[in-house]
């Protein structure tokens, strides 16, 4: 190929790659600010993210605005490099059109080391130079050498770009000279704004195919890009996951190549079905102990990331991991699943109304969820905010109702269970769209309770949600009583019932949900967002009360939460014509264990845990005073001590003991019996 037929590719390519650049505006912008300036002000700038993520794609563009800048930029990459000194200095020697045919075959590496660097500075001048070293992360025994002795040396003007799948950590953070100069930028997936302008570019401009795309890519650039080229597998609908099979298979094969030994393979796959984890949970899901050392190996894995409660993996990664499982090992997976669901059980009758159970809440409901929970709620990882109505952010709730009127349309909800292929079509018009807003008064809510009304915000701050809930206390208690919506509810309640709720003003009996409206209800993430505020409450407060619009979807997904709706009490707030029920959900008390039951019922696990509590009841006192001491960790020999024993006969009270109970070992002792270790 001729130079100039190479030359005018690669500029229709890189016309090209700029042309589909987005999300990454904050990442230009500090790089542009670096080699505009007088002076790069950091030394080592650390690009990094999981793989397919798009760092090579941006250390393109910031070659391209280093050579419009007329700055040499230099890429090695990893992968192509020799991955020893001598060589990785003859290497770049050949980049700066040295003459390494006059170097002697056997020089020294110091002498290298020092030719290189002489090389570097001529070739830099007074100007600026970017040295960008890709895929980091494959680097070896290299990364040493380059971080102790190579990178020191070379000057200020010479901008380092070290882009791999993991942060710099260790050696590099730990030294307080290398600490000061690094600058950490990380690459996460596209928001919705982003994945909807990537696809307009490519000339997919239906918004219901959009909303589809973000959601089957997770936002994840790679498949993104690879849903693009391949039109067959772009969604006309929401379609199930193995219609763009090969695509995915790609995307995970790409990022399992991290995964180096069967053990961490079973861990990744335990990791996927558990969805949020930590040492504790995975532990207690696989019935063995996972080693500290093994967590931190998994914890790695470029593909998972540190959330507030533990850790995740990749969204889109966790879904292809699922389905694979799921097909091939049905009875593990479901194993694996109820575990999880009994793990989420016990923590909620342990944890029953604290205000720390609100998460446990929502983990629980994504494992014994319906496919209409499933698909609504637990699609994809959600970045919304909320904050309370106050006068600086008053009118901006104004204009949110205001445009929600003007705006209103009808909508199609269309969700398809991956597993069965059903199907699922809600269509919600325009009107009843309105419903949830129809008697909504702000400045009336606000005198109530400052805190009832809340505004939801986009990651790019737009306001998108609008939800009004009410505690129900001695200070609301009048007004639920007489305003639409919730007076017909709280007159039917005998007066005992309301001497329960009339608590003091700054507490809380229970919530009455007035609204939870969001301003395109075809938006799933935002709908995922607003169910999720629900289903915190539901039991953490212990008493619900809902005015839903009577809008069929609505009801589902209420009925399905396990409320109950109001047979004898409906009101005519909404339409005249249309009879409204509330929905119920009372947990106080021994009610949560009942409700629990109830929602587990389909899984058979509490029978499963009588089967194993007739195996316990088979336990003489003394066995069960040693598992007592397991539990809580001490040795043989310590429990001999504690309970004026042998050590001899310990042992056979531990052998009797594992074979009742069948096991093999402590720690699947131990995991039998996670809420009494967890006491400790």
């Amino acid at each position: 190929m001729s130079r100039e037929i190479h030359q005018r590719i690669t500029s229709e390519r890189d016309r090209m790659e700029k042309h589909y650049l987005v999300g990454r505006d904050n990442e230009v912008l500090f790089y542009q600010e670096q080699i505009l300036g007088d002076t790069f002000t950091v030394r080592i700038l650390n690009l990094y993210g999981t793989g397919g993520v798009g760092k090579s794609y941006l250390l393109n563009e910031f070659r391209r605005l280093s050579e419009q800048a007329d700055i040499k930029f230099l890429i090695l990459d990893s992968h192509v490099f020799p991955r020893n000194p001598s060589e990785f200095c003859l290497y770049l020697l050949h980049m700066l059109h040295y003459p390494v045919q006059s170097i002697e075959p056997a020089a020294d590496i110091s002498l290298l080391n020092d030719e290189c660097l002489n090389a570097l500075q001529e070739a830099v001048g007074q100007k600026k130079m970017v040295l960008a070293l890709d895929t980091f992360e494959v680097i070896g025994e290299m990364e040493s050498w380059l971080r102790d002795v190579f990178l020191p040396n070379l000057k200020s003007n010479i901008l380092i770009i070290i882009s791999g799948r993991h942060p710099l950590q260790g050696l590099w953070l730990s030294s307080p000279v290398w600490r000061q100069f690094i600058y950490r930028m990380p690459l996460a997936g596209f928001d919705y704004l982003s994945v909807k302008r990537f696809l307009e570019l490519s000339n997919i401009e239906q918004e219901e195919r959009i909303r589809h795309v973000y959601a089957l890519s997770k936002g994840h650039p790679l498949t993104l890009a690879l849903l693009v080229a391949n039109p067959s597998a772009l969604p006309l609908q929401n379609i199930p996951f193995e219609d763009s099979s090969e695509t995915f298979r790609y995307v995970v094969n790409s990022w399992l190549t991290e995964v180096h030994s069967p053990d961490m393979r079973v861990l990744v796959e335990t990791a996927a079905v558990v969805r949020h984890f930590n040492q504790e949970l995975l532990s207690y899901v696989m019935e063995k102990e996972v080693t500290t050392e093994q967590f931190q190996q998994l914890l790695k894995l470029s593909f998972v990331q540190r959330v507030d409660r533990g850790w995740v993996l990749h969204d889109l990664l966790r879904d292809a991991i699922t389905y694979e499982l799921r097909l091939r090992m049905p009875e593990y997976y479901n194993r694996l699943w109820k575990r999880c669901v009994l793990y989420y059980y016990d923590k909620i009758k342990q944890t029953a109304h604290t205000k720390i159970m609100s998460w446990e809440n929502a983990e629980w409901f994504y494992y014994i969820g319906n496919q209409l929970i499933q698909a609504v709620f637990y699609q994809q990882s959600v970045c919304y905010s909320s904050e309370p109505l106050n006068p600086s952010n008053r009118a901006e709730a104004e204009r949110y109702i205001v445009n929600r009127h003007l705006n209103a349309k009808d909508v199609r909800i269309k969700l398809t269970n991956p597993d069965t292929k059903e199907e699922h079509d809600y269509l919600i018009t325009s009107e009843d769209s309105l419903y949830g807003l129809k008697h909504i008064h702000l400045k009336e809510l606000y005198e109530l309770d400052p805190n009832s009304v809340k505004l939801t915000r986009d990651s790019q701050g737009t306001v998108c949600g609008l939800s009004v809930i009410i505690p129900i206390n001695v200070h609301t208690l009048d007004y639920l009583r007489s305003k639409p919506l919730s007076s017909v509810y709280f007159n039917s309640l005998p007066e005992s019932k309301l001497k329960e709720l009339r608590v003091p003003k700054h507490s809380s009996a229970g919530y009455f949900f007035k609204t939870l409206d969001i301003y395109d209800l075809s938006d799933i993430p935002m709908l995922q967002s607003t169910g999720l505020t629900f289903i915190t409450h539901m039991l953490a407060c212990g008493y619900v009360v809902a005015a839903p619009p009577p809008i069929p979807f609505t009801y589902a997904i209420l009925k399905s939460l396990g409320c109950e709706m109001t047979k004898d009490v409906v009101h005519f707030d909404y339409d005249e014509k249309i009879p409204s029920p509330l929905f119920v959900i009372d947990t106080r008390g021994n009610k949560l264990e009942h409700y629990l039951n109830r929602m587990v019922a389909s899984f058979g696990i509490l029978e499963e845990r009588k089967g194993r509590d007739e195996k316990n009841a088979s336990l003489t006192l003394k066995e069960n005073a040693v598992i007592e001491l397991v539990i809580k960790g001490y040795s043989n020999l310590e429990i001999a001590k504690c309970l004026f024993l042998s050590e001899s006969t310990v042992k056979k009270h531990v052998s009797n003991i594992y074979r009742k109970l069948d096991v093999n070992k402590r720690a699947q002792l131990i995991n039998k019996y996670p809420m009494k270790s967890n006491d400790q």
